[in-house]
């Protein structure tokens, strides 16, 4: 079953494009930047009670970015998530637990991407909308 709008969203671990898109073209535009520190290897010592890891901090935040992102994504849209790295699959997959706590119908679709500009996320919103944008051949 596929729904009169389409909602896509690029997410990484540093920030969100949400587009929301249907026959009258596009209908909501939202960055949105996270607060999660970066992953990065450090030379200096280990984590020890005085000098604690922060793996417990980097996923409390990133807990709130995908509850951000969540609310600017309409429930009853098709859903296209396109990212890099692991993030993209761990939001996929709490969107599909709270899609299956609400006997959602609606299509949701996961693509691994690097970065991408506003107008190639619509290209493929479009695309998994069944509407590609019609295109014309220089004469």
């Amino acid at each position: 079953m596929t729904t009169p709008m389409t909602t896509g969203v690029w997410i990484s671990a540093a920030s969100a494009t949400v587009l929301r898109w249907g026959e009258a073209g596009v209908t909501l535009r939202e960055h949105i930047d996270s607060l999660v520190p970066g992953k990065h290897r450090s030379t200096g010592r280990p984590p020890t009670e005085d000098h604690p890891a922060g793996e417990g901090h980097r996923d409390e935040r990133m807990r709130v970015f995908f509850a951000q992102v969540q609310a600017a994504v309409s429930m009853d849209d098709d859903l296209l998530l396109v990212g890099d790295g692991e993030v993209v699959e761990h939001f996929a997959h709490q969107v599909q637990v709270h899609d299956q706590g609400r006997s959602s119908s609606r299509r949701v679709e996961v693509e691994k991407s690097g970065p991408m500009t506003e107008p190639q996320l619509l290209a493929r919103m479009r695309k998994f909308a069944g509407h590609p944008a019609a295109r014309t051949l220089p004469s």
